[in-house]
This record gives C-alpha cells, sequence and structure tokens, in this order.
C-alpha cells in the first residue's frame, strides 16, 4: 500500500499530523521481521487452554493463527505490548484478515492486564465478528472477564475481506470508544460505550474462534500504534476525532 492519509473530522481546532510512529509511544510496522525487539511482544495463548499457536512477523507484517482445539472446543490466540497506559488509543490495521478459509473473530485490545493463565485474562476488545448477526457480521465493544465476554455495545457491519481496515480503540477514563476506517478510505463504523471495570493496562492484539462454529483464527496486523496521554487527551478534548498521517507499506 502506498502512503495514505486518514482525515478524520476536525471539529473545533486543527492538529498539525505527525507520523504515527512519532506520535505514538509504541509503534511498529514489522519492517525488522520480527516482535521480540523494538517492542518485544508478550504472546498470549492460555486463555480457554488451546494449543499449537503461532506468531510470525517474517513476512513484514503480524500473522497469528489458533487453532479451535481448546475449553469447549475454543481457539484463542493473541499478543501485547508491555507497557502500560491509563487513558490511550490503540490502533492497528488488518490486511489479509480473512485468511486462507476465513476468520472468526479479531481485534484489538487494551487495559490487558497480561495474565495468560487459564481463564485469567482481563481487559477491553474491539473486534470485528464475521459470523454474526446472520452471517453479516458485527464489530462490538467487549469487556473480557477471563473467557466470559461482556458485550458492550455493537454495530452490524460487514468488512469486505479484499479491503484493509484500521481498527483504533480509545479509552479514555470510562469512556470508551471503537472506530473502524478502511485504509486509504473513510469511517466505515464507530461505537462508544461507558464501563469503569478496569483502570489500566496493556495494549494489543487478538482473536479467537470455536470449533464446529468458525473456522481457525488467522490474522494478520500491520502498522500497531499506541498513542497514550496527553496526546489522546488533546485530541479529545478539541473534539477532534483525529488527524493522522499514517504510513503504510505494501
Amino acid at each position: 500500500m502506498k502512503p495514505t492519509i486518514l482525515g478524520i473530522g476536525i471539529v473545533t481546532a486543527v492538529l498539525i499530523a505527525s507520523p504515527a510512529g512519532a506520535l505514538a509511544n509504541v509503534y511498529d510496522d514489522f519492517s525488522d521481521l520480527n516482535d521480540t525487539v523494538n517492542p518485544a511482544w508478550v504472546h498470549l495463548d492460555g486463555l480457554v487452554g488451546s494449543t499449537g499457536q503461532s506468531w510470525d512477523a517474517s513476512g513484514g507484517n503480524y500473522r497469528m493463527q489458533a487453532p479451535n482445539n481448546g475449553f469447549s472446543g475454543y481457539g484463542f490466540v493473541g499478543s501485547y505490548v508491555p507497557a502500560s497506559f491509563t487513558d490511550s488509543i490503540t490502533r492497528a490495521d488488518f490486511v489479509n484478515f480473512a485468511g486462507p478459509g476465513a476468520n472468526p473473530v479479531f481485534g484489538v485490545a487494551t487495559r490487558l492486564n497480561g495474565n495468560n493463565g487459564f481463564n485469567a485474562l482481563t481487559g477491553y476488545a474491539w473486534a470485528y465478528e464475521p459470523f454474526a448477526a446472520g452471517l453479516t457480521g458485527e464489530l462490538v465493544l467487549y469487556r473480557i472477564t477471563g473467557a466470559s465476554l461482556t458485550d458492550l455495545g455493537s454495530v452490524q457491519v460487514s468488512l469486505d475481506p479484499s479491503k484493509d481496515y484500521t481498527f483504533e480503540l480509545a479509552a479514555i477514563g470510562s469512556e470508551l470508544r471503537g472506530r473502524v476506517f478502511e485504509v486509504g478510505g473513510g469511517l466505515v463504523a464507530e461505537k462508544t460505550a461507558t464501563d469503569a471495570a478496569f483502570a489500566s493496562g496493556y495494549s494489543g492484539v487478538l482473536g479467537y474462534g470455536q470449533n464446529g462454529v468458525t473456522p481457525p483464527s488467522d490474522f494478520t496486523v500491520d502498522n500497531f500504534a499506541v498513542v497514550p496521554e496527553p496526546a489522546s487527551s488533546l485530541l479529545l478534548g478539541l473534539g477532534l476525532a483525529g488527524l493522522w498521517v499514517i504510513r503504510r507499506r505494501q
């Protein structure tokens, strides 16, 4: 992909844009072909006791896969950056998201506790469920409490597997806002919610599925970024949805 600009509604002021990597406290475009340094990602695989997951950044992006072989036939795979934030905006591009046979659920996460034990992970997620709403698809804001997912709000939408999308999850105080943009296009969907269960934690990406219901997880991430305070506070306080110059690569 060539460089593009996500220009998103300016309400009361103009923020002079900078590259996403410069604004972000955490940024990874996986051009180093690994997930072990700058930043060093932490793998998550224990939530439902599934095994055989894989994490591969050797192609210049970050592909994750998980079979549906855990408790009650669930599969789960995730990864997070071990830098804790309170108020922040987490974003990532999901590319080739359907995988070789259609992917069940994938999204970005924030305020994760990082606990990789069985039924122990907590935090928030903004995720796409291609097989929800009669196979038309939904984007959902979740509260994660172990293997229990509480729906905090959803939007019915179908994402096109032939396109790439930027997922963005803002957590400012008790306010949550999930948005999805088409890469090179505009806003696709948005949902807000209020929840005060988790005040801070780690940011990352995750996906899950269920045997007999969805195919195994297979999704690919690029241009991952976390923008902490005060940048996130400035954006929201000015009434800006944001104006970002985000580096895109093929």
